[in-house]
Protein backbone atom coordinates (compact mmCIF):
# COMPACT_ATOMS: atom_id res chain seq x y z
CA UNK A 1 0.00 0.00 0.00
CA UNK A 2 1.48 3.33 -1.02
CA UNK A 3 0.80 6.88 0.01
CA UNK A 4 0.61 9.72 -2.51
CA UNK A 5 4.42 9.86 -2.66
CA UNK A 6 5.51 6.63 -4.39
CA UNK A 7 7.71 4.39 -2.23
CA UNK A 8 11.33 3.57 -3.12
CA UNK A 9 10.66 0.07 -4.46
CA UNK A 10 8.42 1.60 -7.15
CA UNK A 11 11.24 4.01 -8.06
CA UNK A 12 13.53 1.00 -8.44
CA UNK A 13 11.00 -0.91 -10.55
CA UNK A 14 10.52 2.07 -12.87
CA UNK A 15 14.28 2.58 -13.15
CA UNK A 16 14.84 -1.06 -14.17
CA UNK A 17 12.06 -0.79 -16.77
CA UNK A 18 13.64 2.39 -18.13
CA UNK A 19 17.02 0.66 -18.44
CA UNK A 20 15.41 -2.16 -20.43
CA UNK A 21 13.42 0.28 -22.60
CA UNK A 22 16.53 2.33 -23.38
CA UNK A 23 18.52 -0.79 -24.29
CA UNK A 24 20.94 -0.23 -21.40
CA UNK A 25 19.84 -3.60 -19.98
CA UNK A 26 19.51 -6.33 -22.61
CA UNK A 27 18.17 -9.89 -22.51
CA UNK A 28 20.51 -12.19 -20.57
CA UNK A 29 22.30 -9.32 -18.84
CA UNK A 30 22.90 -9.64 -15.10
CA UNK A 31 21.46 -6.87 -12.91
CA UNK A 32 23.62 -5.08 -10.33
CA UNK A 33 23.62 -6.97 -7.02
CA UNK A 34 20.98 -6.40 -4.34
CA UNK A 35 23.59 -4.57 -2.25
CA UNK A 36 24.48 -2.26 -5.15
CA UNK A 37 20.84 -1.49 -5.94
CA UNK A 38 20.12 -0.99 -2.25
CA UNK A 39 22.88 1.60 -1.96
CA UNK A 40 21.83 3.35 -5.17
CA UNK A 41 18.22 3.80 -3.98
CA UNK A 42 18.91 3.96 -0.22
CA UNK A 43 16.72 0.93 0.45
CA UNK A 44 17.17 -2.45 2.13
CA UNK A 45 17.92 -5.71 0.32
CA UNK A 46 14.43 -6.87 1.25
CA UNK A 47 12.92 -3.86 -0.53
CA UNK A 48 15.12 -4.54 -3.57
CA UNK A 49 13.77 -8.11 -3.62
CA UNK A 50 10.23 -6.76 -3.39
CA UNK A 51 10.79 -4.73 -6.57
CA UNK A 52 12.58 -7.47 -8.51
CA UNK A 53 9.98 -10.07 -7.47
CA UNK A 54 7.23 -8.01 -9.08
CA UNK A 55 9.28 -7.67 -12.27
CA UNK A 56 9.88 -11.43 -12.16
CA UNK A 57 6.12 -12.00 -11.99
CA UNK A 58 5.78 -9.79 -15.08
CA UNK A 59 8.32 -11.96 -16.89
CA UNK A 60 10.88 -9.17 -17.21
CA UNK A 61 13.47 -10.63 -14.84
CA UNK A 62 14.69 -14.09 -13.90
CA UNK A 63 16.35 -14.99 -10.60
CA UNK A 64 19.06 -17.69 -10.80
CA UNK A 65 19.99 -19.30 -7.53
CA UNK A 66 23.57 -18.50 -6.53
CA UNK A 67 24.12 -16.39 -9.62
CA UNK A 68 21.91 -13.29 -9.45
CA UNK A 69 19.01 -11.70 -11.29
CA UNK A 70 18.96 -11.43 -15.08
CA UNK A 71 16.92 -9.64 -17.73
CA UNK A 72 14.65 -12.20 -19.34
CA UNK A 73 12.45 -10.08 -21.65
CA UNK A 74 13.10 -7.42 -24.27
CA UNK A 75 11.87 -3.84 -24.25
CA UNK A 76 9.04 -4.83 -26.61
CA UNK A 77 7.28 -6.61 -23.73
CA UNK A 78 7.20 -3.55 -21.49
CA UNK A 79 4.19 -1.29 -21.50
CA UNK A 80 5.85 2.08 -21.89
CA UNK A 81 5.30 4.49 -19.01
CA UNK A 82 3.58 1.82 -16.89
CA UNK A 83 4.12 2.56 -13.21
CA UNK A 84 2.18 -0.46 -11.83
CA UNK A 85 0.49 2.10 -9.55
CA UNK A 86 -3.27 2.13 -9.05
CA UNK A 87 -4.75 5.17 -7.33
CA UNK A 88 -7.45 4.31 -4.79
CA UNK A 89 -9.47 7.25 -3.44
CA UNK A 90 -12.07 6.53 -0.76
CA UNK A 91 -14.09 8.80 1.48
CA UNK A 92 -12.99 7.30 4.81
CA UNK A 93 -10.78 4.73 6.49
CA UNK A 94 -12.37 3.92 9.83
CA UNK A 95 -13.84 0.91 11.60
CA UNK A 96 -16.84 0.81 9.28
CA UNK A 97 -16.86 -1.11 5.95
CA UNK A 98 -13.83 0.64 4.44
CA UNK A 99 -10.93 -1.41 5.87
CA UNK A 100 -12.50 -4.55 4.37
CA UNK A 101 -12.90 -2.88 0.98
CA UNK A 102 -9.27 -1.71 1.02
CA UNK A 103 -8.10 -5.20 2.00
CA UNK A 104 -9.99 -6.72 -0.93
CA UNK A 105 -8.56 -4.23 -3.43
CA UNK A 106 -4.99 -4.59 -2.18
CA UNK A 107 -5.15 -8.39 -2.21
CA UNK A 108 -5.99 -8.52 -5.91
CA UNK A 109 -3.64 -5.72 -6.97
CA UNK A 110 -0.66 -7.17 -5.08
CA UNK A 111 -1.28 -10.63 -6.52
CA UNK A 112 -1.15 -9.11 -10.01
CA UNK A 113 1.99 -7.05 -9.43
CA UNK A 114 0.35 -3.68 -8.87
CA UNK A 115 0.70 -1.25 -6.00
CA UNK A 116 -2.06 0.68 -4.30
CA UNK A 117 -1.61 4.42 -3.91
CA UNK A 118 -4.21 5.10 -1.23
CA UNK A 119 -5.81 8.38 -0.15
CA UNK A 120 -8.92 9.54 1.71
CA UNK A 121 -11.13 12.56 1.09
CA UNK A 122 -13.25 12.51 4.29
CA UNK A 123 -16.14 13.23 1.90
CA UNK A 124 -14.73 16.67 1.02
CA UNK A 125 -14.78 17.62 -2.65
CA UNK A 126 -11.84 20.04 -2.31
CA UNK A 127 -9.74 17.25 -0.75
CA UNK A 128 -10.73 14.96 -3.62
CA UNK A 129 -9.61 17.60 -6.13
CA UNK A 130 -6.20 17.92 -4.43
CA UNK A 131 -5.71 14.13 -4.39
CA UNK A 132 -6.77 13.69 -8.02
CA UNK A 133 -4.40 16.47 -9.09
CA UNK A 134 -1.52 14.82 -7.18
CA UNK A 135 -2.22 11.34 -8.52
CA UNK A 136 -2.54 12.46 -12.13
CA UNK A 137 0.96 13.95 -11.82
CA UNK A 138 2.35 10.67 -10.46
CA UNK A 139 1.93 8.51 -13.57
CA UNK A 140 -0.72 6.07 -12.37
CA UNK A 141 -2.05 3.20 -14.49
CA UNK A 142 -5.63 3.28 -13.20
CA UNK A 143 -8.01 4.78 -10.65
CA UNK A 144 -10.61 3.49 -8.22
CA UNK A 145 -12.66 6.41 -6.87
CA UNK A 146 -15.44 6.74 -4.34
CA UNK A 147 -16.74 10.21 -5.26
CA UNK A 148 -17.06 12.71 -2.43
CA UNK A 149 -20.59 13.98 -1.77
CA UNK A 150 -21.90 12.01 -4.74
CA UNK A 151 -25.43 13.19 -3.99
CA UNK A 152 -24.69 16.71 -5.20
CA UNK A 153 -23.64 17.75 -8.74
CA UNK A 154 -20.09 16.64 -9.44
CA UNK A 155 -17.88 19.61 -8.68
CA UNK A 156 -14.75 17.75 -9.82
CA UNK A 157 -16.11 17.00 -13.30
CA UNK A 158 -13.06 18.69 -14.85
CA UNK A 159 -10.78 16.08 -13.27
CA UNK A 160 -13.00 13.20 -14.40
CA UNK A 161 -12.98 14.60 -17.94
CA UNK A 162 -9.19 14.80 -17.79
CA UNK A 163 -9.05 11.15 -16.67
CA UNK A 164 -11.15 10.21 -19.72
CA UNK A 165 -9.04 12.39 -22.03
CA UNK A 166 -5.85 10.69 -20.78
CA UNK A 167 -7.48 7.25 -21.30
CA UNK A 168 -6.76 6.26 -17.70
CA UNK A 169 -8.95 3.27 -16.75
CA UNK A 170 -11.22 4.34 -13.89
CA UNK A 171 -14.02 2.78 -11.83
CA UNK A 172 -16.34 4.51 -9.39
CA UNK A 173 -17.30 2.80 -6.13
CA UNK A 174 -20.69 3.24 -4.40
CA UNK A 175 -21.91 5.81 -6.94
CA UNK A 176 -22.52 6.45 -10.61
CA UNK A 177 -21.29 9.46 -12.50
CA UNK A 178 -22.81 11.45 -15.32
CA UNK A 179 -23.66 8.83 -18.00
CA UNK A 180 -22.07 11.08 -20.63
CA UNK A 181 -18.67 10.53 -18.98
CA UNK A 182 -18.95 6.78 -19.41
CA UNK A 183 -17.07 5.92 -16.21
CA UNK A 184 -18.19 2.48 -14.97
CA UNK A 185 -19.33 1.93 -11.39
CA UNK A 186 -19.46 -0.94 -8.92
CA UNK A 187 -22.02 -0.46 -6.19
CA UNK A 188 -25.00 -1.80 -4.35
CA UNK A 189 -28.33 -1.55 -6.17
CA UNK A 190 -29.37 1.14 -3.70
CA UNK A 191 -32.78 1.78 -5.23
CA UNK A 192 -33.65 -1.92 -4.93
CA UNK A 193 -32.28 -1.93 -1.37
CA UNK A 194 -34.64 0.86 -0.33
CA UNK A 195 -37.53 -0.81 -2.07
CA UNK A 196 -36.80 -4.17 -0.42
CA UNK A 197 -36.48 -2.57 3.04
CA UNK A 198 -39.90 -0.92 2.75
CA UNK A 199 -41.49 -4.09 1.35
CA UNK A 200 -40.13 -6.07 4.30
CA UNK A 201 -41.67 -3.64 6.80
CA UNK A 202 -44.98 -3.63 4.93
CA UNK A 203 -45.01 -7.44 4.92
CA UNK A 204 -44.71 -7.30 8.72
CA UNK A 205 -47.81 -5.13 8.97
CA UNK A 206 -46.27 -1.65 9.13
CA UNK A 207 -48.14 1.15 7.38
CA UNK A 208 -46.71 4.26 9.01
CA UNK A 209 -43.06 4.08 7.95
CA UNK A 210 -40.47 6.81 8.55
CA UNK A 211 -36.97 7.14 7.13
CA UNK A 212 -33.63 8.80 7.84
CA UNK A 213 -31.38 9.28 4.81
CA UNK A 214 -28.11 10.98 3.88
CA UNK A 215 -28.73 13.65 1.26
CA UNK A 216 -25.18 14.40 0.08
CA UNK A 217 -24.38 10.81 -0.96
CA UNK A 218 -26.02 9.13 -3.94
CA UNK A 219 -26.71 5.96 -1.92
CA UNK A 220 -28.99 7.92 0.40
CA UNK A 221 -30.99 9.46 -2.42
CA UNK A 222 -31.43 6.14 -4.21
CA UNK A 223 -32.41 4.26 -1.05
CA UNK A 224 -34.94 6.97 -0.29
CA UNK A 225 -36.36 6.70 -3.82
CA UNK A 226 -36.74 2.94 -3.44
CA UNK A 227 -38.58 3.33 -0.13
CA UNK A 228 -40.90 6.01 -1.57
CA UNK A 229 -41.69 3.87 -4.61
CA UNK A 230 -42.67 0.90 -2.43
CA UNK A 231 -44.86 3.08 -0.20
CA UNK A 232 -46.58 4.58 -3.24
CA UNK A 233 -47.15 1.12 -4.72
CA UNK A 234 -49.02 0.11 -1.55
CA UNK A 235 -50.82 3.48 -1.29
CA UNK A 236 -49.08 4.20 2.03
CA UNK A 237 -47.41 7.52 1.24
CA UNK A 238 -49.60 10.21 2.77
CA UNK A 239 -46.73 12.74 2.92
CA UNK A 240 -42.94 12.98 3.16
CA UNK A 241 -43.19 14.64 6.56
CA UNK A 242 -41.60 11.71 8.39
CA UNK A 243 -38.56 11.46 6.11
CA UNK A 244 -35.50 13.03 7.81
CA UNK A 245 -32.48 14.14 5.77
CA UNK A 246 -28.95 14.76 7.05
CA UNK A 247 -25.53 15.55 5.57
CA UNK A 248 -21.93 14.66 6.42
CA UNK A 249 -21.71 17.81 8.55
CA UNK A 250 -24.77 16.75 10.59
CA UNK A 251 -23.32 13.43 11.79
CA UNK A 252 -21.42 14.79 14.81
CA UNK A 253 -24.37 16.92 16.04
CA UNK A 254 -26.65 13.89 15.69
CA UNK A 255 -24.26 11.72 17.72
CA UNK A 256 -24.00 14.46 20.38
CA UNK A 257 -27.78 14.52 20.65
CA UNK A 258 -28.15 18.10 19.39
CA UNK A 259 -30.81 17.10 16.85
CA UNK A 260 -32.83 14.62 18.93
CA UNK A 261 -35.96 16.79 19.04
CA UNK A 262 -35.88 17.43 15.31
CA UNK A 263 -35.50 13.70 14.61
CA UNK A 264 -38.33 12.74 16.98
CA UNK A 265 -40.58 15.39 15.40
CA UNK A 266 -39.98 13.91 11.95
CA UNK A 267 -40.40 10.27 12.96
CA UNK A 268 -43.58 11.14 14.84
CA UNK A 269 -45.83 8.16 15.53
CA UNK A 270 -44.26 5.90 12.89
CA UNK A 271 -44.16 2.21 13.82
CA UNK A 272 -41.06 1.52 11.70
CA UNK A 273 -37.96 3.36 10.52
CA UNK A 274 -35.64 2.79 7.54
CA UNK A 275 -32.10 3.99 8.40
CA UNK A 276 -29.51 5.04 5.81
CA UNK A 277 -26.93 2.60 7.22
CA UNK A 278 -26.12 0.53 10.30
CA UNK A 279 -23.95 3.26 11.78
CA UNK A 280 -26.87 5.68 11.78
CA UNK A 281 -29.22 2.92 12.98
CA UNK A 282 -26.99 2.37 16.03
CA UNK A 283 -27.09 6.12 16.76
CA UNK A 284 -30.89 6.18 16.43
CA UNK A 285 -31.22 3.16 18.75
CA UNK A 286 -29.12 5.06 21.33
CA UNK A 287 -31.35 8.15 20.93
CA UNK A 288 -34.47 6.07 21.54
CA UNK A 289 -32.94 4.32 24.55
CA UNK A 290 -32.32 7.71 26.21
CA UNK A 291 -36.08 8.29 26.35
CA UNK A 292 -36.93 4.73 27.34
CA UNK A 293 -38.10 3.53 23.92
CA UNK A 294 -37.26 -0.06 23.01
CA UNK A 295 -36.53 -1.71 19.69
CA UNK A 296 -38.65 -3.36 18.28
CA UNK A 297 -41.39 -3.01 20.91
CA UNK A 298 -41.87 0.74 20.45
CA UNK A 299 -40.51 1.10 16.92
CA UNK A 300 -39.03 -1.33 14.37
CA UNK A 301 -35.78 -0.50 12.56
CA UNK A 302 -34.29 -1.84 9.34
CA UNK A 303 -30.97 -0.72 7.88
CA UNK A 304 -28.14 -1.42 5.43
CA UNK A 305 -24.53 -2.77 5.43
CA UNK A 306 -24.67 -5.67 7.98
CA UNK A 307 -21.96 -4.18 10.15
CA UNK A 308 -21.10 -5.81 13.47
CA UNK A 309 -22.00 -3.08 15.96
CA UNK A 310 -22.27 -3.21 19.70
CA UNK A 311 -25.99 -3.10 20.40
CA UNK A 312 -28.51 -4.72 22.68
CA UNK A 313 -30.62 -5.62 19.65
CA UNK A 314 -29.78 -7.72 16.60
CA UNK A 315 -30.28 -5.39 13.65
CA UNK A 316 -32.26 -6.56 10.63
CA UNK A 317 -30.24 -5.22 7.72
CA UNK A 318 -29.04 -5.78 4.16
CA UNK A 319 -25.53 -7.14 3.65
CA UNK A 320 -22.75 -5.13 2.04
CA UNK A 321 -20.20 -7.32 0.19
CA UNK A 322 -17.29 -5.41 1.82
CA UNK A 323 -14.04 -7.28 1.01
CA UNK A 324 -15.68 -9.07 -1.91
CA UNK A 325 -16.63 -5.71 -3.40
CA UNK A 326 -13.01 -4.58 -3.05
CA UNK A 327 -11.77 -7.69 -4.85
CA UNK A 328 -14.29 -7.32 -7.66
CA UNK A 329 -13.47 -3.62 -8.15
CA UNK A 330 -9.78 -4.47 -8.53
CA UNK A 331 -10.47 -7.40 -10.89
CA UNK A 332 -12.72 -5.24 -13.07
CA UNK A 333 -10.11 -2.47 -13.22
CA UNK A 334 -7.43 -4.94 -14.32
CA UNK A 335 -9.77 -6.10 -17.08
CA UNK A 336 -10.21 -2.46 -18.13
CA UNK A 337 -6.43 -2.11 -18.32
CA UNK A 338 -6.37 -4.97 -20.83
CA UNK A 339 -9.51 -3.90 -22.69
CA UNK A 340 -10.64 -0.24 -22.48
CA UNK A 341 -14.00 -1.21 -24.03
CA UNK A 342 -14.80 -3.76 -21.30
CA UNK A 343 -18.12 -3.13 -19.52
CA UNK A 344 -16.93 -3.09 -15.90
CA UNK A 345 -20.11 -1.92 -14.15
CA UNK A 346 -21.73 -4.18 -11.54
CA UNK A 347 -24.69 -3.73 -9.16
CA UNK A 348 -25.02 -5.99 -6.14
CA UNK A 349 -28.64 -7.04 -5.46
CA UNK A 350 -30.26 -6.83 -1.99
CA UNK A 351 -29.32 -9.60 0.45
CA UNK A 352 -31.44 -9.51 3.60
CA UNK A 353 -29.95 -10.41 6.99
CA UNK A 354 -32.94 -11.01 9.25
CA UNK A 355 -32.50 -10.48 12.99
CA UNK A 356 -34.62 -9.01 15.80
CA UNK A 357 -35.19 -5.30 15.16
CA UNK A 358 -38.48 -5.63 13.25
CA UNK A 359 -41.68 -6.93 14.83
CA UNK A 360 -44.92 -7.98 13.18
CA UNK A 361 -47.92 -5.81 14.05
Amino acid sequence: MASIDAPKYIDLMNWIREQILSGEFTVGMRLPSENELGKKFSISRQTVRQATSVLESEGLLERRRGSGTYVSASKNLIKKNSSRNIGVILTYLDDYIFPSIVKGIEKVLTKNGYFMQLAFTYNRVEKEAYILDSMLKNNIDGLIIEPSKSGIPFINTDFYQKIKALSIPCIFVHADTNPLMGIPSIRMDDYKLGEAAAEYLIKHGHKNIAGIFKSDDMQGQLRYSGVINALKHHHLLASERNMYWYTTEDIKPIIRGDLDKEIFDRIGDATALVCYNDEMAKTIIDIFSKVGKKIPDDISIISFDDLALESTIGLTTFAHPKQELGKIVAVQLLKLLDNPNFNASIKFPPKLVERDSVKTI
